[in-house]
């Protein structure tokens, strides 16, 4: 198993557990946002680590996870803006 792999896997592992817990939240749109907020900052952290001073294999592995991660965080804005409030939403089964 490649490094990259694992670190993809677990980063959508972490995206979906994130997005169903705004979702059952008891304030689902307001949590949509704060989870929105919070993986805005852990994208731009993303960001600053290709910056540095990385290997090969880590700057790929980050730069695959940055382009995974946007698209992540289209989703998440998508869920806020239409103000999906239940995982069985359509919009979030899509995603799944």
């Amino acid at each position: 198993c490649h490094a990259g792999q694992i670190v993809a896997t677990v980063a959508q592992m972490t995206w979906a557990r994130g997005t169903e817990r705004a979702l059952t939240a008891e304030e689902p749109v307001a949590a949509m946002q704060q989870w929105h907020t919070e993986y805005v900052n852990e994208l731009n952290e993303l960001i600053i680590k290709i910056r540095g001073n990385l290997t090969k294999i880590e700057r790929k592995i980050i730069v695959a996870l940055v382009t995974t991660d946007v698209h992540a965080r289209d989703i998440i804005e998508e869920l806020h803006e239409q103000q999906v409030g239940d995982i069985l939403n359509f919009t979030w089964q899509q995603q799944l």
